[in-house]
């Protein structure tokens, strides 16, 4: 009997754990077969023609928003400094201008060779929420993703979407 009870209360366990996994099931392939990402199942991935943009489950607030751009054909290091420009500028006129605090800002590589910046801060009080900011450079365009939240298990979430993404 003992045995018995003991399986049931690890089943009733692992199902909790088995249906949070199942949160990140649904796989969006970019209209232009750029990229892919796994987002929770009752969020809602929408495009525009150079946005994707993923939203809550009440389908109004948007959780990450992915706008790419046509670029013209750039070496490393000219795609390094223009992404260092930007992120300077962000810095300067997104952050430091409005208050914000710049928590970090780093180097990336995605994939095998797609070269990264990343800025994560926070905006300003009395809702003071922390922000990522990625950009670079893939087949001919320039990606920013942006999102952030105040809670910490959401910021997670968004996290593991942004980190499933898989370029093509």
């Amino acid at each position: 009997m003992k045995i018995n009870v003991l399986v049931v209360l690890v089943i009733s366990l692992l199902l909790p754990c088995a249906g949070m996994q199942s949160a990140f099931a649904l796989e969006h392939i970019q209209k232009d077969g750029l990229f892919s990402m796994e987002i929770p199942e009752a969020w809602h991935w929408v495009e525009n023609p150079q946005e994707v943009i993923i939203t809550y489950p009440d389908g109004n607030t948007v959780a990450i928003d992915i706008e790419l751009a046509p670029s013209h054909n750039l070496s490393q290091a000219q795609m390094k400094k223009m992404l260092n420009d930007a992120d300077d500028k962000m810095i300067k006129e997104g952050i430091l201008a409005h208050n914000g605090t710049l928590i970090d800002r780093k180097e990336t590589v995605l994939g095998s060779n797609v070269h990264a910046s990343q800025l994560d801060f926070k905006t300003t009080p009395p809702n003071p929420i922390e922000v990522t900011y990625i950009s670079f450079f893939y087949k001919n365009y320039v990606f920013t993703i942006t999102y952030g939240s105040t809670d910490d298990k959401m910021r997670s979430v968004m996290d593991d979407a942004v980190a499933s993404m898989k370029l093509r």
